[in-house]
């Protein structure tokens, strides 16, 4: 197994282990006490890539009170990551589980794995429930859902509670003569109804969400759950790792499922059935003009009534009052440390040569990490410098490879 691969395993068990301490970093859990929730999750089983797993509740307990020491890194797997690889499935029973599925269009996967056993496609004592399982879960092998489907509105108790964010396309520019469209990635808040964060892009990306998103955590805390898209924007490790690092229980939309982000879409329709048919076109030459009328209106609209909004006595109000009438209960964090929970993580192993290979650049490290796997953080979109961390802090800056500058070096021989 190749290291890179090696990682994503690592990375996937961090996350979720993350995932079943998140409601007690978070304080949503919603039993009597720390210890009644870490007992329900550990009654529960697990499916991680493709294996059945069962946690004493210690051991969820320990998870935490590491997360609590030493933050999201405590939580990655020291030890051999490649024991538990799902095992493959022949196309025999890959095409008896698609044939299933189309004859039975409701069938649960449960069922298609006794019938697999009970045909003789497999041995379970080869091939687990979670194989089969995982595997119709990749393959998107979806099941029919939409009948029971709940739809019952609903809205979060304080502000930073939930934030939904979603990406919408926006008006194409004229920029030196050639049209391009725009992209508005937009924050709001579920309690309050603020737009927290919000900017136009030429690209829909996960560099430009983490923009956003960083700016609205500086100025309005962090919040409690993220609830996102499934596009490639919104669904990456990275993204995983810095919700993470933060604290913040990321959540994905079912596909196909508008309808639970409906805060959020509302809010795009209200700005282009509003706001963006009254704009002068002709005078806005480039994106950045564009984002600064968008500052005027997300202020407006933040500052203005809104019909979903009101006090105690009834009075409709705006989401900015809502908001702030929670400002006691935002968590707010220090901007370094936000600054460091957004930078990505890569794991490279240092050569003989004492480079570290990062995205197809070149980083120069200290000799003595030579044969050594070390946890670089640097900044997707500046790659000047990157930091080697480690215990939770930056300890060391490195710095691309000026291969002149080496080569004027004076050599000694030194033994490591």
């Amino acid at each position: 197994m190749e290291q890179k691969e090696k990682d994503a395993i690592k990375n996937e068990f961090a996350l979720f282990r993350y995932g079943l301490i998140a409601p007690v970093i978070t304080d949503t859990y919603e039993e009597s006490s720390q210890l009644e929730y870490f007992k329900k999750v550990a009654s529960k089983k697990y499916i991680i890539n493709g294996q059945e797993y069962q946690y004493a509740y210690q051991t969820i307990k320990g998870w935490y009170m590491k997360y609590k020491k030493e933050g999201y890194q405590a939580l990655i797997c020291k030890t051999r990551s490649d024991a538990h690889s799902s095992r493959k499935l022949d196309d025999n029973v890959t095409e008896k589980i698609k044939e299933l599925k189309k004859q039975y269009p409701h069938i649960t996967g449960t069922l298609i794995y006794n019938k697999l056993v009970d045909e003789g496609y497999i041995n379970p004592n080869n091939v687990c429930l979670g194989t089969i399982l995982k595997f119709i879960r990749d393959n998107k092998i979806l099941f029919n859902e939409t009948e029971n489907t709940d739809r019952r509105a609903f809205v979060m108790e304080h502000a930073n509670d939930c934030w939904q964010a979603d990406t919408s396309q926006g008006p194409y520019l004229t920029i030196n003569g050639k049209k391009q469209l725009t992209y508005l990635i937009a924050i709001i808040d579920d309690a309050s109804r603020m737009i927290v964060g919000a900017k136009f892009f030429f690209n829909d990306n996960s560099y430009n969400l983490q923009e956003v998103m960083k700016s609205a955590i500086k100025k309005y805390g962090v919040p409690k759950k993220i609830f996102v898209d499934n596009g490639a924007t919104y669904k990456n490790d990275q993204f995983n790792i810095i919700c993470a690092s933060l604290g913040t229980i990321l959540i994905h939309a079912r596909p196909y499922s508008g309808a639970s982000k409906g805060k959020i879409e509302r809010f795009f329709h209200t700005m282009k059935a509003t706001w963006m048919r009254g704009l002068d076109w002709n005078s806005i030459k480039s994106i950045d003009d564009l984002n600064n009328l968008l500052k005027d209106f997300i202020t407006n609209y933040n500052m203005s009534n809104h019909s979903s909004l009101k006090d105690e006595n009834d009075t409709l109000i705006s989401p900015n009052t809502r908001w702030f009438k929670d400002m006691s209960l935002i968590k707010k964090l220090d901007n370094d440390f936000i600054d460091i929970s957004f930078l990505h993580t890569a794991y490279p192993k240092i050569r003989s040569d004492a480079i570290a290979y990062i995205k197809n650049h070149e980083f120069e490290v200290n000799m003595k990490y030579i044969g050594k796997k070390i946890t670089v953080k640097y900044d997707p979109l500046n790659f000047e410098s990157a930091w080697i961390f480690d215990d939770g802090k930056l300890i060391e800056k490195i710095t691309l490879v000026n291969k002149v500058d080496n080569s004027k070096i004076k050599r000694k021989n030194t033994l490591y």
